[in-house]
């Protein structure tokens, strides 16, 4: 009797764990992976797409904002919010100093790129899937951060100098090549990466009432600011080789 309730037990702890480590984990990780198509304006689309509208309209709604309201006020001797925002403005041109005279919008390239994925990125705070949880988000930034790069390079060394890139040594076409595609996986791996671990933790039970509050926030701010900041530096490094 006593050997029949202990494997009773033992029965019921195993049912409990893979409950949830088990099936509860692979069906999060399942839909994490594959998401169900929401509908948009009658078109069945990714639910990332909901966190780069959403992403968007607050980057534009602030620079509306902005421009009508902060800018005005503007004082000699910048204090709160002035000194933040042309803090960040500093930050930015002084990164893509070195591309001003072939590209101006590099520096506001850069910066709007990196506000719209820590932007879209925070938005899984309030339940919006990531923007940068679709392939195809990352994949627009690389090759937009590859024009980008490319642009500033024919402008400083011509057709026939970036020619003589790829004609000197001929590895250098797989290395640019390889350049949109490591900076949208790396971005897709690292924001996809964060997700998952949260659907991982809600997933289970016993995890789902005070761990999640804490662990979403912190995980969230810091994927949101890390990856805002690694593809700044990736991307004016990039364009820095460029026009060496």
């Amino acid at each position: 009797m006593p050997s029949m309730t202990a494997a009773n037990f033992i029965d019921s702890l195993r049912d409990a764990f893979r409950d949830a480590f088990g099936g509860g984990m692979g069906e999060s990780v399942q839909e994490a992976l594959n998401p169900e198509p929401v509908n948009l304006f009658g078109l069945e689309v990714n639910p990332s797409l909901i966190a780069a509208f959403f992403g968007t309209i607050v980057i534009l709604l602030a620079c509306v904002v902005i421009r009508l309201f902060v800018i005005p006020r503007f004082r000699n001797q910048p204090k709160g919010l002035q000194l933040l925002l042309e803090g960040i403005v500093g930050y930015f041109d002084k990164t893509a100093s070195a591309t001003h005279r072939h590209a101006s919008f590099v520096g506001p390239y850069i910066a709007a790129a990196s506000i719209f994925i820590c932007i879209t990125t925070l938005a899984e705070l309030v339940g919006i899937r990531p923007a940068f949880a679709s392939i195809n988000t990352c994949l627009a930034f690389g090759l937009s951060t590859f024009f980008v790069i490319n642009f500033c390079g024919l402008r400083e060394k011509g057709l026939w100098g970036r020619a003589k890139r790829y004609l000197n040594n001929p590895i250098n076409i797989i290395t640019d090549l390889a350049v949109p595609l490591s900076l949208s996986f790396r971005l897709f791996g690292a924001i996809m990466s964060g997700f998952i671990i949260m659907e991982l933790v809600y997933s289970v039970l016993f995890l789902s009432f005070v761990v999640p509050a804490i662990v979403s926030v912190v995980t969230t701010l810091f994927h949101a600011l890390i990856q805002s900041f690694l593809f700044a530096t990736l991307s004016t490094l990039f364009i820095g080789e460029a026009i060496e």
